[in-house]
C-alpha cells in the first residue's frame, strides 16, 4: 500500500474520505498522481475572465 511518509495517509483513505492528508501526498502517492493526471489531462488554468461593465446592474 502506498502511503504518504509525511502524514501517513493512504490512497484508499483519500478515496474514502475525499480529503488529501497534506500537500506532499500529491508528490508521494503514485496512484494519486496518476488519478490527477487523468482528471486534468490537457487542461490548463487560464485565470479569471474579465467581464465588461455596461453601466447596468
Amino acid at each position: 500500500m502506498n502511503k504518504c511518509p509525511y502524514c501517513n495517509t493512504s490512497y484508499n483513505e483519500i478515496l474514502q474520505t475525499g480529503f488529501v492528508g497534506c500537500s506532499r501526498c500529491y508528490e508521494e502517492i503514485e496512484e494519486l498522481q496518476i488519478a490527477v493526471e487523468k482528471m486534468y489531462a490537457g487542461k490548463s488554468h487560464k485565470g479569471k475572465q474579465v467581464v465588461k461593465y455596461d453601466g447596468n446592474l
